[in-house]
């Protein structure tokens, strides 16, 4: 029977449930939950590496003071944090693995430099002729207009310049990273190394042995310096720092 009329028998065919969503103000608490979740996570990473003798977790520990002094917006923290915590447990681990390589002249380097305390407080080789490009530390990324840490020194210069060893040390690591091109690692002894990215023709081998101002690889045109040039980084004691604050250009 048709009719104008409301009939009860018919109301499921013409019935159809409307999709439940979340009121804007729970999914914004249901968003903001899960940053703090994937924060806390890190955090937890962060401290657990910090009891360990870790060559990050000092420059973590400063990068987080940075970000709860300097950052109010939310998102940016959480991405900072998640930075952090990724550099930690995977850049640096790609590079070194279990803090630097242990060679077997490691005792003969170490007797030398305890003969010699002078040895790692001068200042070092500069490892390619060029114009520096990114220094060291946090710097604002012109993409996304956020601040990111940048780990070594970026100097511009011409493919196939050469590269020199900036002390005198062995080569403990030969590599290739995505962003940074073909890299290589020489450990210097006391926790003292140097790493080389952004190059091509790598003329010494693992466990060779290098001196200060030899010519171990040039400038190749992948890596992270538009152009070409070389990203180089020192550690002193198993931490990164400024290379310009031991590059003799810095004391000019």
């Amino acid at each position: 029977m048709r009719s104008g009329k409301y009939q009860p028998e018919n109301w499921w065919p013409n019935y159809s449930a409307v999709p439940r969503r979340w009121p804007p103000k729970k999914q914004r608490i249901r968003r903001t939950f899960r940053r703090l979740l994937i924060v806390l996570v890190i955090l937890a990473i962060v401290l657990f590496l910090r009891q360990t003798s870790h060559p990050l977790g000092q420059q973590a520990r400063e990068g987080l003071r940075y970000i709860l002094t300097t950052e109010w917006n939310f998102q940016p923290v959480v991405q900072k944090v998640v930075e952090i915590g990724l550099r930690m447990v995977n850049v640096d681990h790609q590079f070194y693995g279990e803090a630097i390589p242990k060679t077997p002249k490691e005792k003969e380097i170490k007797t030398k430099e305890a003969m010699n305390p002078q040895v790692l407080s001068a200042p070092i080789i500069v490892p390619v002729s060029g114009k520096v490009a990114r220094g060291f530390g946090w710097s604002l990324d012109s993409l996304d207009n956020l601040k990111r840490f940048h780990h070594g020194l970026d100097i511009a210069a011409l493919p196939g310049a050469p590269v020199r060893a900036a002390l005198s040390g062995q080569v403990t690591k030969v590599g290739r990273d995505a962003a940074l091109g073909q890299y290589l690692i020489l450990n210097h002894g006391e926790g003292t190394s140097t790493l080389y990215a952004g190059v091509t023709e790598i003329m010494v081998t693992v466990n060779q042995e290098v001196n200060a101002g030899e010519v171990i690889a040039r400038i190749g045109e992948e890596g992270d310096v538009p152009g070409g040039g070389l990203h180089f980084e020192l550690r002193e004691k198993e931490k990164l720092i400024d290379p310009l604050t031991r590059l003799p250009l810095a004391r000019s």
